[in-house]
């Protein structure tokens, strides 16, 4: 796991020559134990390493062995020591420890298609010297992140992480309204999008070639939820979902280094705790975080689990006085408005796990390719009829709500839109498969928006902001290829959810954790904006610079924030991210902030 960075400049020399070493200084929380920057023709690579495979000889960029080919690797490769045979019955022999050094001879091997073989989480940077040529690519579902823009003075600039890139000269850092009006909505801005005209996330599973002719993209790998698996019998596809989680977690608990698990005492992540530990043996750390409101806490369920299964558990207790330091460690990791405040959940989660070891197996994953969410129950139960992305948007929870937008948007603001309103869902409906039902067809756009851009991404922020390594066997894609062919009225039966994956848990876990509702990561937000927090949001929106900011009428958002309407929590949350943002100066100089700062203590146990 580590932050990568570089620079290609074809025929001249680069603009902001320090650009790469500057990135990779950026991102020491990545990798805290080694810095390299390499120039390699007219690449230059530059890797902050966090080092969890090949602790000795394992140092990047990694090359091949006739020397044309050099690469940095962001993630892991579970697979690296099949591909070790593989190479070596092909005649090829790779140098290094890591991961990482497969990849330069698999690219000699198998050129482009190389990703092909990569079982993994990964963003892969590699220059070939000998074509002039330089490879983007993230693995299939967006674990790892890359982002990248066109600096003015020519050629491509990338990195792990968007505060990164933007020490880039030459970048611009307008910032771009249909960002703003997507991140209101969705309270995230999705790929390929930024919060700056300039800058661009690489969706996944995406290979991107950089050259003297020019940039060029192409999807490598996609599967659709299609319920190939219709007449399957059900205890068949129960055997093999477990066989195939009880291999992807197998293959995640290879490292040379401490590893633990995040437990939250809900099905998932107790189900691969309880899988983990049964190969591991004793000696497993599990994490958990609660709150001191009944509703949200689940320390309870947490340590039953732990007990069943024999882990060293480590419990702390998320206050609401923290939210205003980590929302703004929040932002300045993430770099542009982000307004999930399950992330700060997230970041005492894995603040706490930092404290025992490096690497962490997680539950992510599961309530996208088992049919997870209480939504999905919300479009069964609507009127089916009428256009999908309108009918699946209008039960999502989520951001500003469409009629406030239209109330409080300045005028000025809502013509610099091509259209409003506009549902952002609809070109992601379009590419789904239309014979599939609609049930399928929504859970493939959260598998390819909600997943990467929203869940994803707080969980790699989250923990690479205290450099741990989180691994999610859900999303090992040989189970995903499989779980996608599941029909989902079998995960989704009776308004229940998770239907198979509750019967392979029962084969390991006590039915008083496979029967419990279903409680996502949250925080008690409607509490706490009634009440500690909301002088602070209050201030913060009603600012002269707020209100003076161009997003908003300020006589209707002065009417919304006064109001104050519990149901619009969220909304004010996603507000209060978006300015705070500026506030903090990562839109440019920092703005004065008179506010009194807050100390960030967590509680733990």
């Amino acid at each position: 796991m580590c932050g990568i960075a570089g620079q290609v400049v074809f025929g001249r020399p680069p603009v902001g020559a320090d650009f790469v070493g500057a990135a990779c200084a950026a991102m020491r929380h990545r990798g805290p134990d080694e810095t390299a920057v390499h120039r390699h023709g007219a690449a230059t690579l530059g890797i902050a390493r966090l080092r969890i495979i090949g602790l000795v000889g394992g140092e990047q960029p990694a090359r091949d062995a006739a020397g044309s080919v050099a690469c940095v690797v962001n993630g892991e490769i579970y697979n690296h020591r099949a591909l070790r045979t593989l190479l070596a019955a092909r005649g090829r022999t790779v140098t290094g420890t890591s991961d990482a050094h497969v990849v330069p001879e698999l690219y000699a091997e198998f050129g482009d298609s190389f990703v092909d073989h990569l079982s993994g989480m990964f963003a892969i940077a590699l220059y070939d010297t000998a074509r002039e040529r330089l490879l983007l690519v993230t693995d299939r579902f967006g674990k790892k992140p890359l982002f990248y823009g066109e600096p003015s003075g020519g050629g491509l600039a990338f990195a792990s992480e968007l505060p990164a890139l933007m020490t880039c000269p030459g970048i611009d850092r307008e910032v771009d309204p249909v960002a703003v009006d997507q991140y209101l909505s969705y309270r995230v801005i999705p790929a390929p999008h930024t919060i700056y005209r300039g800058a661009s996330k690489l969706p996944p599973a995406t290979m991107m070639v950089v050259d003297r002719e020019g940039i060029r993209r192409r999807t490598y790998w996609t599967r659709p939820f299609d319920g190939s698996l219709r007449g399957t019998p059900t205890e068949d596809i129960v055997d093999r979902v477990d066989a195939l989680l009880r291999q992807a977690i197998t293959d995640r608990l290879k490292s040379e280094v401490p590893l633990g698990a995040m437990l939250s005492g809900g099905l998932d992540s107790s189900l691969v705790v309880a899988l983990a530990r049964r190969t591991l043996g004793d000696g497993l750390h599990t994490f958990s975080i609660g709150f001191d409101s009944p509703q949200f806490d689940e320390r309870r369920e947490a340590e039953a689990v732990a007990a069943y299964c024999g882990t060293r558990h480590h419990y702390r207790t998320v206050r609401p006085d923290e939210a205003r330091n980590v929302g703004d460690l929040i932002l300045r990791h993430m770099g542009e408005p982000y307004g999930f405040p399950s992330a700060i959940a997230s970041w005492a989660m894995y603040e706490l796990a930092s404290r025992h070891v490096t690497v962490v197996l997680t539950g992510d994953g599961s309530d996208e390719m088992f049919c997870g969410y209480a939504r999905y129950q919300r479009l069964q139960a609507s009127q089916r009829t009428g256009d999908l992305a309108d009918r699946y948007e209008s039960v999502l929870s989520d951001g500003v709500p469409g009629d406030v937008k239209a109330a409080v948007y300045h005028p000025q603001f809502r013509d610099r839109l091509p259209e409003f309103p506009r549902n952002y869902l609809r070109d992601r409906f379009a590419r789904t498969e239309e014979s599939a039902s609609d049930l399928e067809r929504a859970m493939q756009v959260d598998a390819t928006f909600w997943l990467s851009d929203a869940q994803l991404v707080k969980i790699d922020r989250m923990a690479m902001a205290h450099s741990v390594e989180p691994r999610s066997p859900m999303l090992d894609h040989s189970l995903v290829e499989y779980v996608r062919g599941i029909p989902a009225e079998l995960n989704l039966e009776s308004g229940v959810e998770k239907q198979i994956l509750k019967q392979v848990a029962a084969r390991y876990l006590p039915p008083s954790t496979v029967k419990r509702r279903k409680q996502e990561l949250a925080v008690p937000l409607e509490e706490w904006l009634t009440s500690t927090l909301r002088p602070l949001i209050t201030d913060t929106l009603l600012s002269e610079a707020s209100l003076e900011r161009g997003y908003f009428a300020p006589d209707r958002l002065r009417q919304f924030v006064t109001a104050y309407r519990p149901e619009h929590s969220y909304a004010l949350w996603t507000l209060y991210m978006l300015e705070r943002w500026h506030r903090l100066g990562l839109d440019g100089p920092p703005e004065a902030d008179t506010a009194e700062p807050t100390v960030a203590l967590f509680h733990a146990s």
